[in-house]
């Protein structure tokens, strides 16, 4: 009698272990296989940031006292040109954006090359990592800057600007409302 109870209480806990098991890997798939949604943040200043919501932006705590922004994913920034320069920084790339300026960057923290795209305005690339060669990139409407960490190579080249122009303007038009914080970090 106690054997067959012992034998009961195994068959429950085998039940309820794999219960969990199938419940973390719904939980982990849904996760993985999950659309990002089009996001909007507008800052202080009035520069926007337009991302998929699997992307992190990252503003300074004291902006826009100190209008600086990290980027893990891919955006979409409209910059406004008021007298202090924006800065973004991603894992391999500091962008000083000089006045009114859009620009593209795809900057995923795990790939080893990223890139920032120019619509209009200024923006000056260098590397953020230590390097032999960093001398600095000056960008402006329809460039393009490509870093790669694994090659040390940062490289100026012409941007595909019907391309950029098409992407942005999808990814704005599809944003449902903005989010107003500066301080927050994003992610979904």
């Amino acid at each position: 009698m106690v054997h067959k109870r012992t034998e009961r209480w195994q068959r429950y806990l085998l039940l309820a272990a794999t219960m969990l098991c199938l419940a973390a890997i719904v939980v982990v798939a849904r996760r993985a296989y999950r659309t990002p949604t089009p996001q909007m943040l507008q800052l202080a200043d009035g520069t926007e940031v337009y991302y998929l919501s699997d992307t992190r932006i990252e503003p300074a705590a004291s902006y826009p006292k100190a209008r600086e922004i990290k980027i893990d994913g891919e955006a979409f920034v409209r910059a406004t040109g008021t007298g202090q320069p924006l800065v973004i920084r991603t894992r391999l790339l500091v962008l000083k954006i000089s006045g009114s300026s859009a620009l593209r960057v795809t900057a995923r923290s795990s790939e080893p090359g990223q890139e920032a795209d120019v619509l209009y305005g200024r923006v000056e690339a260098t590397k953020a990592y230590p390097s032999t060669q960093n001398e600095p990139d000056l960008l402006l409407a329809g460039q393009e800057v490509m870093v790669n960490e694994t090659i040390d190579l940062q490289e100026k080249e012409t941007a595909d600007v019907p391309a950029l122009q098409a992407w942005s303007s999808a990814l704005m038009a599809s944003v449902a409302k903005p989010a107003v914080s500066p301080r927050v970090r994003l992610r979904d």
